[in-house]
């Protein structure tokens, strides 16, 4: 009975301390982190770090997410110190296990990343789910311009804008994750959304000029023309070399890399009219499979062919031609897609070559042509990209007309 007793007391003992309560903190305890932004300083050796903190009492309530959200800017050798310099700076515990999003200034990403973000690879607290992107500008300033209008969550408004307002292929969401696989592969090169302040000015400058046959021009984060709204904009594609940010991708040309990654979804584009130049004609356009892509050795020298099948329904046709009776009208349109689409993707990976970027992973594709792995990575794919032989072949096939089964033009 005593040896029982004994037992039992032992055992209580025993869960009271592995219940592991003793370093719980309350939720008023606690400030959580929903941002965090990285930039250069002028100290050598130095980095600036800002913080974005989401408000308890406003968090979800009826203002705006800005006033949910307050950003705090410290200068540190290290992730880790800035961490610790909070703690004279706001009297609750900074909580990181809710980040949504690293934001990246420029200059960082142009100087290198490796030793930037290796922290967040190895601290407990931060998730690889973790949305990155690079800013133009400054991380500091991208923080505190942005106040979004149509939410009262500053965390939800990273969500909403990172996983569905990439759909149309305009800007392609990457998680630290992600980044960190392709940094390491040696099969492809990492990218990321790009982001920026737009002036509101109503005025924008054009990044990549539309091809013969095509009616969209490509633009950039923060030169989007337009007037109204939040000041931030998400519109394009950081690539990268390695660790170091090398150029960027337009929209249209970030849309021609979201089909090669078989990431595209849909998105409107618009096209001269066949039949009359002085019209356009509007598609709803997504994949109709994911990509074929062939990558073989002819004498050494990468060879790469692309096989894109596209699917679309007719929107708009402002000419009046009554495209639904198919036939040569039909072909006409979809030979005039084929051709915008062919130009625009090799355009695409010209560039990319250009900057010794395969951020389209086509390395990948390349690994099952070597006997082992060492002899891959002795074959040193990143060197070879910019050599490589592309072909591309896009095929389109229109499978509705929309709500109308006839166009009659107007008498």
């Amino acid at each position: 009975m005593y040896f029982h007793l004994m037992l039992l007391t032992g055992l209580l003992g025993m869960s009271i301390l592995l219940l592991g309560c003793n370093g719980a903190k309350e939720l008023d305890q606690r400030a959580n982190v929903v941002a965090i932004g990285l930039d250069t300083a002028e100290q050598e050796g130095m980095s600036r770090v800002s913080y974005q903190f989401a408000v308890p009492q406003v968090e979800g309530g009826k203002d705006d997410a800005s006033k949910g959200a307050v950003v705090i800017t410290n200068t540190a050798a290290s992730l880790a110190e800035g961490l610790n310099l909070l703690s004279s700076e706001i009297a609750l515990q900074p909580t990181l296990a809710h980040i949504k999003v690293i934001v990246i200034g420029e200059e960082l990403a142009r100087k290198g990343l490796d030793k930037v973000l290796e922290p967040f690879m190895r601290y407990r607290e931060y998730r690889g789910t973790m949305f990155v992107v690079v800013t133009r500008g400054t991380a500091k300033k991208f923080l505190e311009k942005n106040k979004p209008v149509f939410v009262t969550s500053m965390a939800k408004y990273y969500e909403e804008m990172l996983v569905n307002g990439q759909d149309t292929g305009y800007f392609l969401g990457t998680t630290l994750h992600q980044y960190y696989i392709r940094l390491k592969s040696k099969s492809a090169q990492p990218y990321m959304s790009l982001v920026g302040i737009n002036p509101n000015s109503g005025e924008g400058e054009i990044s990549t000029r539309k091809v013969p046959g095509g009616k969209i021009d490509g633009y950039s984060a923060g030169d989007i023309p337009r007037s109204g709204g939040d000041a931030i904009e998400f519109a394009g594609t950081a690539i990268f070399d390695g660790d170091k940010m090398v150029g960027t991708l337009s929209t249209t040309e970030t849309r021609m890399l979201a089909m090669l990654l078989g990431n595209y979804h849909n998105g409107f584009i618009v096209v001269e009219d066949p039949f009359d130049s002085k019209s356009i004609v509007n598609i709803n356009l997504h994949l109709g499979s994911k990509p074929k892509i062939n990558v073989a050795l002819v004498e050494d020298r990468p060879v790469i062919h692309v096989s894109i099948l596209l699917e679309g329904e007719i929107s708009s046709i402002p000419s009046g031609i009554n495209y639904e009776q198919g036939g040569g009208y039909l072909n006409s349109l979809e030979t005039q897609i084929n051709k915008v689409y062919s130009q625009e993707m090799m355009s695409v990976i010209k560039r990319t070559q250009e900057l010794n970027a395969d951020v389209a992973g086509f390395g990948y594709y390349l690994r099952p042509a070597f006997q082992s792995n060492k002899e891959y990575e002795d074959y040193k794919w990143n060197g070879k990209y910019s050599q490589s032989e592309v072909s591309i072949e896009v095929n389109t096939q229109i499978r509705r007309n929309g709500l109308m089964l006839r166009t009659v033009p107007t008498e």
